[in-house]
């Protein structure tokens, strides 16, 4: 075989790449048989050998006297980029790294000096797209019978992907035992033979081995085990743990071992597996002593705060309970107050009786309204307040909330109306009653801040999904407006803008964190933009389920507004033009009327410009008795109270409108319905007040003083609708309505008219049977509401 061939044959079996198999054998008898019997003269054999070399993958080379590439075989080409002809003949210095040049020269001028005819080194050589080549050489020296130079022959192998591996694995082991050596942890690396492969001097540290810990890798571990041994209370049973885990290949997760020094380590054992090969097993111990002390201080201080825990919920419970007895101390004879002072005003009074009157209830309102902030609030902050899921309309509850607190702007002089923006989704599943506690608050402090002007309330959709609606609801004033400095504290509890705020507008500072804290219960947000003089817009947002309901959309109609205030007629227009209706204001009665379908006037000097074909409807304050009585008496039929509900003025847009009638209750008896009620009640002034008001709705009420005594009368007489008192004596209004319940053939509505107003009395009410509740201080617009639900035939146009 030729020599070259052979040392390239051993360069491949010193690297580990020598090629196997039938191919590279039948190539190795080739060689040989042309070896055996070929003359190295003949040049067709000279070229089979030639081809055979140009098939090897390591580079063959040659270099002459001058130092160039003489001889590349076609590996060349494949290793550095380079073809043969753009090499040959180069100076074969060029392509090695210039860090490696120096390197090799060296390397050559040893050899010669030593006599040596062979050089072998790993160096680079830069590939034709500049990147670097990892070569093995192997070279030999070619001299002449003179001793003199005449060139140099070798092998090049490729060996590029090994030195990228051994960089890495290189890399990983000094990170890796980096990583081990800084750890605040024993590592203790063993062998499957149960010897050291890796131990770290925090190991040695914690089990105070006096050896440093290089010196004992590849030392048996039983030696190591022997060092420990003092420190290791229970040895025996310490090592007999740690063979079985070795035995099982096991794992431990923070297993505790004590030390006899008082120390606490912490052990974790994992097995090093390599498929279904064991290789080992890595120990680690923390040392968990201060720990274990804190757990024992932690443990020990739970112990008091659950004492402390207990302490605080008996002095809870005993506060609830103070709380709810005061609530229905105060409510008790609260009731007695404002529903005796409004009885009391509906009686012929001189004007000094009547302020007298006035001041009582209105003084009354505001003891009631600071009772019920501050339980409200006592029920938030206790995370015990409540939300409903009902189905209700939001329109509805708006209209009927402006009604209420529109007869204080009324009595101020200021305008008050809504704008319900078209489109917006009204019926949904929510708490109606927190709904109107945030919208009633809100308003009543506009018109309470506004001297002069108007308030107007918008609602408006946010969002809209299939299932969900985000709602914004904005109350703007015309009043006095707040500093940026107040308006930022404004929701805080229990804070008032200034001193001479509270002195002349009064009030706890905690309506408006009640407020802030409905809303959020209820997904939404509050806030203001206020300006001082330019007068504040509330606004808050809830997200409520929508209720798919038809919403049809009154049809379009010419309409004129005539004498109708600025605020009330700027928010009609919007409502009208929002449903497609062509909208004319007209301010002074000498202006001309124009053709229309419908008519609004709230000035009655425009009656003299009526034209045939139009519907004239008058517009009149909800609470101005005079004005509609006056206009019904000069043959007006048709009115619509202000603040304007949108229902209405749909219906109006519909069709003919019946004679508006006011929400306020008379101020005299009305005709007595053939309906038989149940008064259960057992103090004497609930028992008047709560007859009275029922005698405004013309009904006749029996009284029964006891539970039992109103067990006993339904026995005798069937009743339509029953008020229960919660707190009786011989027998309570609960037990009463268990036993009415558990006896009767036909259901009787039973409404709860009691001064119980804390965390879970309604539901109490409704677990026991009861069909609604009404809280103490009994309101008449609270009595009208249960009979509209439960006695509708009762409650009809109030005059």
């Amino acid at each position: 075989m030729h020599p070259l061939l052979e040392r390239h044959i051993e360069a491949l079996r010193a690297a580990g790449t020598l090629p196997e198999g039938p191919a590279w054998q039948a190539f190795l008898d080739s060689v040989e048989e042309l070896a055996q019997r070929t003359d190295p003269s003949v040049g067709l054999d000279a070229g089979k050998l030639r081809s055979l070399v140009d098939h090897l993958r390591s580079v063959i080379f040659q270099i002459d006297r001058e130092g160039n590439w003489s001889y590349l075989n076609k590996a060349w080409t494949e290793a550095m980029g380079y073809s043969l002809d753009e090499s040959l003949g180069t100076p074969y210095l060029e392509y090695f790294h210039p860090n490696d040049t120096t390197s090799y020269l060296n390397l050559l001028t040893y050899a010669m000096e030593t006599g040596q005819r062979e050089v072998q080194g790993e160096l680079r050589m830069l590939a034709k797209d500049g990147s670097l080549r990892w070569m093995e050489l192997f070279q030999r020296v070619t001299q002449d019978e003179h001793g003199t130079i005449v060139g140099v022959s070798g092998t090049l192998h490729d060996v590029t992907e090994r030195k990228q591996a051994e960089w890495v694995l290189r890399t990983a082991t000094t990170r890796l035992r980096t990583l081990i050596e800084h750890m605040r942890a024993g590592i203790l690396v063993e062998t499957q033979e149960g010897r050291i492969a890796l131990i770290n001097e925090e190991f040695c540290q914690i089990f105070q081995v006096p050896v440093p810990a290089h010196l004992l890798v590849d030392t048996d571990s039983q030696e190591l085990f022997e060092e420990c041994r003092p420190l290791l209370p229970k040895a025996e049973a310490a090592q007999r743990r740690h063979g079985e885990i070795r035995d099982q290949k096991g794992t431990l997760h923070g297993e505790e071992l004590p030390l006899s020094d008082g120390r606490v380590l912490s052990m974790d054992a994992i097995p090093i597996m390599v498929g279904e090969d064991y290789l080992g097993h890595l120990w680690m111990f923390h040392d968990i002593t201060e720990r274990k002390a804190w757990e024992a201080k932690l443990e020990q201080a739970n112990a008091e705060l659950a004492v402390a825990r207990d302490r605080a919920v008996a002095g809870s419970n005993l506060k609830s309970e103070f709380l709810a007895n005061m609530s229905h101390e105060i409510r008790t004879p609260m009731n007695g107050i404002i529903g005796m002072t409004n009885l009391l005003l509906d009686t012929p009074l001189n004007v000094e009786q009547m302020q007298y009157a006035e001041t009582v209830r209105s003084c009354g309102d505001a003891l009631l309204l600071l009772i019920n902030d501050i339980l409200d609030f006592s029920k938030i902050e206790a995370g015990k307040l409540m939300l409903e899921a009902i189905d209700y309309n939001v329109g509805s509850v708006l209209e009927d909330t402006l009604a209420v607190v529109g007869v204080k702007a009324f009595h101020k002089g200021v305008e008050l109306g809504s704008l319900i923006a078209p489109g917006t989704p009204l019926d949904v599943v929510g708490d109606p009653v927190r709904l109107r506690q945030i919208l009633t608050n809100l308003v009543d402090n506009a018109i309470k801040f506004t001297e002069k002007g108007g308030v107007q309330v918008r609602l408006s959709a946010q969002e809209m999904g299939a299932d969900e609606v985000h709602l914004r609801f904005e109350i703007q004033d015309s009043g006095v407006g707040m500093r940026p400095d107040v308006s930022a504290k404004l929701f805080s509890s229990f804070f008032q803008g200034d001193a001479s705020t509270t002195r002349k507008y009064g009030g706890t500072g905690l309506g408006l964190a009640i407020c802030r804290r409905l809303a959020e219960m209820q997904g939404g947000a509050i806030g203001v933009d206020s300006e001082v003089g330019k007068g504040s817009t509330f606004w808050f947002t809830l997200r409520l389920k929508r209720r798919i309901s038809a919403g049809a959309k009154p049809a379009p109609r010419s309409v004129v507004l005539a004498g109708v205030g600025a605020l009330t007629s700027e928010l009609l227009r919007q409502q009208l033009e929002g449903w497609g209706c062509r909208v004319t204001a007209l301010e002074s009665p000498g202006a001309a009327v124009p053709a229309a379908d419908l008519v609004l006037y709230g000035n009655r000097a425009f009656e003299a410009q009526r034209l045939p074909g139009a519907r004239w409807v008058l517009l009149h304050p909800l609470y101005d008795n005079e004005l509609r009585d006056g206009a019904r008496a000069a043959g007006i039929a048709e009115s619509l109270s202000s603040p304007v509900r949108a229902s209405q003025l749909a219906r109006l847009l519909e069709g003919p409108l019946a004679a508006d009638a006011p929400l306020a209750v008379a101020k005299g008896p009305v005709e007595k319905r053939e309906l038989k009620v149940l008064l259960a009640e057992d103090n004497l002034v609930n028992q008047k007040v709560a007859l009275k008001i029922l005698e405004k709705f013309g009904l006749h009420a029996e009284v029964a003083a006891t539970g039992q005594e109103a067990l006993d009368r339904l026995d005798r007489t069937p009743y339509d609708l029953i008020f229960m008192d919660c707190q009786m004596p011989e027998m309570d209004g609960f037990e009463a309505t268990r036993l009415i319940r558990s006896r009767e053939i036909g259901h009787v509505p039973i409404i709860a008219m009691t001064a119980n107003a804390m965390v879970g009395d309604r539901e109490r009410c409704l677990d026991a049977g009861m069909d609604d509740y009404i809280s103490k201080p009994v309101r008449v617009e609270a009595v009208q509401g249960a009979l509209e639900r439960w006695l509708p035939s009762a409650v009809g146009e109030l005059e």
